[in-house]
């Protein structure tokens, strides 16, 4: 390939980036953030080689520098995951945060994603049960909807995440429960390095932005298991939080976790822990892998 041609792909790389960043500002979904980083990725790798090689920089031919470049990018991605871990450790952020009612409410959105989101909700049958919000750090906080459908046996969570542009992304979760057994369907594209309690069953899928897709699946897991759903309670809030307590303690006698009381003086994450959320964070950022 000439270098002539060369340049022009990388152009393309650019540009196609730049039309990319802008379209996930706008309504933001994971397929669009992996292809992202994947463009950003080889965008740095035949890019740099092909300015090496422009500059006079390197003598070595162009398919030798760029696989250099490649994977010099992800040697700084993993170092800057494991820093990020590190930080996510010794902050404040609670690892699974607890919910409060919401006094001045929850405002969806005025973007054309979002509410077309609210409507698939109402489409599909779903109750709003309550407003919640979340403390993650100073400053910072995580807010959330819960919903029902007619039966009162499936809980849905709609979460708004905050996210560096401002702009919220949003999550489905949907919960069926028998006893201490959990059933959960969710498009969160977020590492989860914790453990789950035993006779939960979770189906991540962070690709499905449809809400009909998800519900559909969700169905179809509670049928596969054989589950016969029970009608959620009264004490939405309570329930949720006490689920959150079931995640923080299975964690925690699982070795990821510190122990609550150590935290403050040795972070949350054990060596483990934190190995287990950076890998995730690589295989969920190149891979969709959760």
């Amino acid at each position: 390939m000439s270098d002539d041609v060369m340049g022009y792909v990388i152009v393309a790389l650019a540009l196609g980036l730049f039309l990319l960043s802008f379209r996930i500002r706008r309504s933001p979904a994971f397929s669009f953030i992996l292809l992202s980083r994947w463009l950003r990725w080889t965008l740095f790798g035949f890019g740099v080689a092909y300015l090496i090689r422009e500059w006079g920089g390197s003598g070595r031919s162009y398919w030798t520098l760029a696989p250099t470049f490649l994977l010099l990018w992800i040697l700084v991605e993993s170092v800057y995951a494991w820093l990020a871990v590190r930080a996510l450790s010794l902050s404040n952020l609670p690892v699974f945060p607890n919910y409060r009612e919401a006094s001045s409410g929850v405002n969806w959105p005025v973007e054309k994603g979002y509410l077309q989101a609210k409507e698939e909700i109402r489409q599909h049958g779903f109750h709003l049960q309550n407003e919640l919000i979340a403390d993650i750090g100073e400053q910072m906080s995580l807010q959330s909807l819960l919903y029902s459908d007619e039966t009162k046996q499936i809980r849905l969570q709609v979460i708004f995440a905050p996210r560096a542009t401002g702009c919220p992304a949003l999550f489905f979760i949907l919960t069926s429960k028998e006893g201490e057994k959990r059933l959960a369907t969710d498009n969160v594209w977020l590492p989860f390095g914790g453990f789950f309690p035993a006779g939960w069953k979770v189906d991540r899928s962070p690709f499905i932005r449809s809400l009909g897709i998800l519900l559909k699946r969700h169905r179809r897991m509670i049928r596969k298991e054989g589950l016969e759903p029970e009608t959620f309670e009264e004490d939405w809030v309570d329930e949720l939080n006490e689920e959150q307590d079931q995640l923080d303690k299975e964690s925690t006698e699982r070795g990821i976790l510190v122990p609550r009381a150590q935290r403050r003086e040795f972070g949350k994450l054990t060596g483990d822990g934190r190995y287990r959320i950076w890998k995730q964070i690589l295989l969920l950022n190149y891979f969709g892998r959760v």
